[in-house]
């Protein structure tokens, strides 16, 4: 089995500023820096630096050598790339304070992939091998036309995304790796899960790889879902993450890993490109990443906590009138003494103060939205004492019931 990578070679100029410019803004940079760059160069190095042998196919300009210098250094094999006549595509980075990152591109020399030349390259590889494709070339589409006809593993992120695109047979393909933006113009539905569930419909033959972030990715095959949690780092430079992460999971791919070993290596790869500046520069080789897997820590414990969070506000949002901590523990199937350290701990409130003021929050919206009386609301809020609640009502809103309805709600 033989990976080709069929994508671009761009030429990055990354300028470090205090936050991404608006529209009609002039803005100073802290400084200017040249990468090499394009999803298509810095895929095939992630592939090289996970450990596998990739070929790149594609177009460098006339100023490209330090393109082809970095990619031969990297291990990778060139023997499909060829330098054409005019400049390199190159892209304008803005990269903010926060590590937040603006893109956008000139195409040069990458939209100069002809039908002729993928056919000349094509003919050397066979069903099976793996064929790595980006948006950032031209004549994708007929290249995905002539690898599925060869039966070749057609592994897709389409990035940067285009109407052209949605035209694609995604029926052709055997991966695809997008973003959550990528995955909501393809599905119509800005919710991850529902995405999922429309490739799941739609393409129930296709492997989704969802990238989500910092909070890491969602793998759909088969109608199985597989939640690979990112881990945390000080971000620098997101430019290369997604890249690193499509080459180490492409290369785990073709050496058989097992899918939830795979993940994890390439999230553990994308998290230790994103604590460095710089595109290609940034990628690790595969013993770093193995080296520093056992001590990066997973963002899943936030996660579940986040999760354990809401089931806790859940339960007293919903149950304000009844709602009691040893209730909640049996529900979480803690004690009573280890659910009251987990509501505080998690919400920052003891449980007494949190039904407290879920009560005062309730009742507001019955004053507002409600004929009821000021006594039966005390009553269907689960207070006796109207005096204790009328005290702890003004300490939350500043006015007394009757004064907060008179200025928000209903003249009774």
């Amino acid at each position: 089995m033989k990976i080709l990578n069929f994508g671009s070679c761009n030429i990055d100029y990354v300028y470090s500023m205090d936050h991404i410019v608006r529209v009609g803004e002039t803005l100073s940079t802290y400084k200017l820096e040249t990468f090499e760059g394009g999803k298509g160069l810095n895929q095939s190095i992630a592939i090289a630096r996970a450990g596998a042998k990739v070929y790149h196919a594609g177009c460098v300009g006339e100023d490209g050598k330090m393109l082809t210098d970095l990619l031969s250094k990297s291990g990778v094999d060139l023997t499909y790339l060829k330098t054409v006549e005019g400049k390199n595509g190159h892209a304008i980075i803005q990269v903010s304070s926060k590590g937040e990152n603006s893109i956008f591109l000139y195409g040069g020399s990458n939209e100069m992939v002809t039908e002729d030349f993928v056919d000349s390259v094509l003919e050397n590889f066979s069903e099976g091998d793996i064929i790595l494709l980006q948006n950032e070339i031209s004549s994708v589409p007929y290249i995905i036309d002539r690898a599925y006809e060869k039966k070749m593993c057609i592994v897709f992120n389409p990035s940067p995304f285009t109407d052209e695109i949605k035209k694609l047979d995604l029926n052709k393909l055997s991966y695809v790796l997008l973003n959550e933006v990528e995955a909501s113009e393809f599905s119509g539905y800005d919710d991850p899960e529902a995405s999922l569930s429309y490739f799941e419909e739609n393409y129930p033959s296709l492997k989704v790889i969802l990238t989500l972030g910092s909070k890491g990715c969602i793998y759909l095959d088969n109608g199985t879902r597989y939640r690979q949690y990112a881990f945390k780092t000080n971000a620098v430079d997101t430019t290369a993450a997604g890249d690193t992460f499509t080459g180490y999971f492409v290369a785990g791919v073709c050496g058989g890993i097992d899918t939830a070993r795979n993940l994890k290596l390439a999230s553990a790869a994308a998290a230790i490109t994103v604590s460095r500046m710089g595109a290609a520069p940034s990628i690790p080789l595969m013993d770093e990443v193995l080296f520093t897997l056992g001590t990066l820590k997973s963002g899943e414990s936030d996660a579940k906590s986040e999760m354990l969070k809401k089931q806790i506000v859940d339960y007293v949002e919903g149950n304000v009138k009844d709602a009691s901590l040893s209730e909640l523990a049996s529900l979480l199937n803690y004690s009573v003494i280890y659910s009251g350290h987990l509501v505080k701990k998690l919400t920052g409130k003891p449980f007494s103060k949190l039904l407290q003021d879920a009560r005062c929050d309730k009742a507001s919206e019955y004053l507002i939205r409600s004929d009821m009386s000021v006594r039966e609301i005390i009553s269907a809020v689960g207070y006796e004492n109207g005096s204790f609640f009328r005290a702890i009502f003004k300490e939350r809103f500043g006015d007394t019931p009757l004064q907060y309805r008179q200025k928000k709600g209903k003249f009774i």
